[in-house]
């Protein structure tokens, strides 16, 4: 082993890391070894939320700012003790399935600065555990804007009977999760996170569209159900983002989304000393999984 590389130790699984001290995030001097100590000082939490989940990455060879690709496929020289499950609606994926916080940390060795997840967790594979909605804003929108849309949003989803948990993205937009019983199919999520958009739609005309093209929405807020199609993805609660100061994708309170002007705030600085204080907002999120409130209950 030369003096550019470690063995580190994470699970029972043996991790080569190379370069350890080579700076992905340039503006804020963040290296490999502080990404990977992120993501081990937030294992528990992340993977209470994400364990058992579909997970795909965007890799940065020479850190933020350079050349990047989005990928979805694992290597095929990836560890033996690393979950690959191959799925696909048209053509096949050979998905990594999260168990540890080891395989999050290989693929940093990868130089993988985002990790997006799908709403499916093993063994349930066709039926989705969440129902989630992308609040995208419109361009010259400020966070306080999306935030405010966010909480406006919010008693709609309540009226059908919905519990409602909010992340920032890490980016601009807000994400509204809403856990459903594990019995319902993709179809079916898709067919509910519709009507609820139209609801959506309804009650704020001026502000609110389904339509995708940035050019034809003009300045309203995207309720982008789209993130409920087969195999879409969005990105990890607590995973980071490709920003200059590696925010994070934050599960917040409601009291603590209003009390929130920049989600640039919650980064891989912060967000560890943050946990420490106080559970992860949505710990008990499973336990308010709801039925589809357009298909009668068993």
């Amino acid at each position: 082993m030369n003096k550019e590389e470690i063995i580190l130790h994470v699970d029972s699984r043996s991790i080569r890391i190379t370069h350890p001290d080579k700076v992905l995030y340039p503006s804020e001097g963040i290296t490999k070894m502080d990404l990977i100590n992120y993501y081990l000082s937030v294992a528990p939490d992340l993977l209470r939320l994400n364990r058992g989940r579909p997970v795909v990455f965007i890799r940065f060879p020479h850190g933020l700012g350079k050349i990047s690709f989005f990928q979805k496929n694992v290597p095929d020289n990836h560890p033996e003790w690393m979950e690959v499950v191959e799925m696909g609606k048209y053509k096949p994926v050979k998905y990594l399935i999260l168990n540890s916080i080891a395989d999050l940390i290989w693929f940093v060795q990868l130089h993988a600065l985002e990790f997006h997840v799908i709403n499916i967790r093993k063994p349930l594979w066709d039926f989705p555990d969440w129902m989630v909605f992308d609040i995208d804003p419109p361009p010259g929108a400020g966070f306080e804007q999306v935030r405010d849309f966010a909480m406006a949003v919010k008693p709609v989803l309540e009226e059908s009977g919905y519990r409602v948990f909010v992340k920032t993205s890490g980016k601009r937009g807000v994400h509204l999760i809403c856990p459903v019983v594990q019995k319902y199919t993709v179809d079916q999520v898709m067919q509910a996170a519709k009507d609820l958009a139209e609801k959506i739609i309804a009650r704020f005309p001026e502000k609110a569209t389904l339509e995708v093209r940035k050019n034809k929405r003009e300045a309203k807020f995207l309720i982008d159900i789209y993130r409920n199609r087969p195999f879409q993805t969005f990105s990890m609660a607590l995973g980071t983002r490709a920003t200059e100061k590696a925010s994070v994708s934050m599960p917040l309170s409601w009291e603590e989304l209003k009390k929130t002007k920049d989600p640039r705030e919650y980064n891989i600085k912060t967000v560890p000393a943050y946990l420490r204080k106080k559970d992860v907002a949505w710990a008990d999120i499973s336990a308010h999984a709801t039925n589809l409130h357009i298909f009668p209950a068993d």
